[in-house]
């Protein structure tokens, strides 16, 4: 059984378009990625963070990590919609990660988290620890730095207490995004 991958993309429009770029995003986008076949869900996920930090970020489970080098991906990758590259076009941030889950298997998303905290770093991420947390998933990126992601999902979105960031890791708390 192959593993299932995951589809990671942390962005920001400028000030100015941030109107559009979320109705591009729910009227356009999400919809154009499930219907490709392999992609299983997507969620949207926002950050009260400065301007320029990345503001929002997406989760697209995924069957395996290789629907992402399916020709089916790869036409609509390829050839993008007027709307998605004027949009794409003029992010200030867009950061994109193509990754396996490594643990746990093939866990999905849980269904009652209404915020995750997302930990990137250069090394494997083995003791991140949060009490409270639904689930942490574990992630390998082939593509987009840190190589190495986790996802823990949390039923709240208050100010919870987080771990500590160890050196080397960048660690965002993200709270659903609600239309």
């Amino acid at each position: 059984m192959s593993r299932r991958g995951l589809l990671l993309t942390m962005t920001e429009p400028p000030a100015a378009m941030e109107e559009e770029f979320n109705a591009w995003y729910d009227d356009e986008h999400l919809a154009e990625r499930l219907a490709i076949t392999g992609f299983r869900s997507a969620r949207r996920w926002v950050a009260d963070v400065a301007p320029g930090e990345g503001r929002y970020l997406a989760t697209y489970e995924l069957d395996s990590p290789a629907v992402l080098t399916s020709p089916e991906y790869l036409a609509r990758f390829e050839n993008a919609t007027p709307w998605t590259r004027r949009c794409l076009g003029k992010t200030v941030v867009f950061k994109r990660w193509a990754c396996e889950q490594v643990a746990p298997g093939t866990a999905d998303p849980h269904p009652l988290a209404q915020a995750l905290l997302m930990v990137a770093a250069d090394a494997p991420i083995d003791t991140l620890a949060l009490p409270g947390a639904l689930q942490i998933r574990h992630f390998a990126a082939s593509a987009g730095t840190p190589r190495h992601i986790a996802l823990a999902e949390l039923a709240w979105s208050g100010a919870p207490s987080l771990p500590a960031p160890r050196p080397g890791w960048f660690m965002r708390l993200y709270r659903a995004y609600a239309t």
